[in-house]
């Protein structure tokens, strides 16, 4: 067996827009590099006699690069990730882009301000800001607005599915708020997709997102390849 050492690489895809059809495709993952950085993932490539081919053994931490956080994540009691319907990692995504101070928390008046009426009850939502850093580092100059309860009451009030950001949103400002925000939305089976990328390279406010994990039963969370899907039609404003 071959052993190797992987982690988190937070370099965006070289070509993260493409094209089927029509359609304008837009890959939101975080691409994994066996050969940098922090999160455990260890591949052990094999080959196996009997079919004459290569397999892979992982051993990965669940909150690797873009993933998919499940209320099971929080409360031993909730929702895994076969718990949730398939639909619950796709449908009608709504793009938000903040206005605010930096370091601010994020206000439902906020939310309010940036949804401008588009965000529909089973919508998904990617948060953005004009303050990037990078996320889950200690960063002395990180200006990013943070989740907290607050953000949390108008996520549940709206009834989305999912709460997407990437480098632009905090929800690691402090234990308190990150602890606040999970405990409000994820009884209601509300997901988080974290450390997205390639949010600048969207066109559309409005798309279609898919962003699936491994059917396992009781995981609570899974990197995921996250894309969205501009131009299809009632998918859009």
């Amino acid at each position: 067996m071959t052993q190797v050492q992987a982690s988190e690489t937070f370099s965006a895809s070289s070509i993260a827009a493409d094209r089927i059809g029509p359609y304008r495709v837009v890959d939101l993952s975080k691409h994994i590099d066996p050969a940098t950085s922090t999160r455990r993932c260890k591949l052990e490539r094999y080959y196996q006699d009997w079919t004459k081919d290569y397999h892979t053994n992982l051993d990965i931490e669940s909150h690797l690069g873009t993933h998919i956080e499940t209320p099971v994540h929080y409360n031993d009691a909730w929702k895994d990730i076969l718990d949730l319907p398939v639909t619950a990692f796709m449908g009608r995504t709504v793009l938000l882009r903040l206005e605010c101070e930096p370091r601010a928390p994020i206000t439902g008046a906020m939310l309010e301000r940036a949804s401008r009426g588009r965000v529909q009850p089973g919508d998904m939502v990617v948060l953005d800001s004009p303050y990037h850093s990078e996320p889950f580092v200690k960063n002395p100059n990180d200006q990013r607005p943070y989740l907290c309860g607050e953000s949390g009451e108008w996520f549940v009030q709206k009834q989305v599915k999912c709460v997407g950001f990437g480098n632009g949103v905090a929800i690691e400002y402090s234990v308190e708020t990150a602890c606040a925000i999970h405990e409000v939305i994820m009884p209601h089976d509300i997901t988080f997709l974290e450390v997205m990328q390639n949010i600048d390279q969207l066109k559309s406010d409005v798309f279609f997102m898919t962003c699936q994990p491994m059917p396992i039963k009781g995981l609570d969370s899974c990197c995921v390849r996250a894309v969205a899907i501009e131009g299809i039609p009632g998918f859009s404003e």
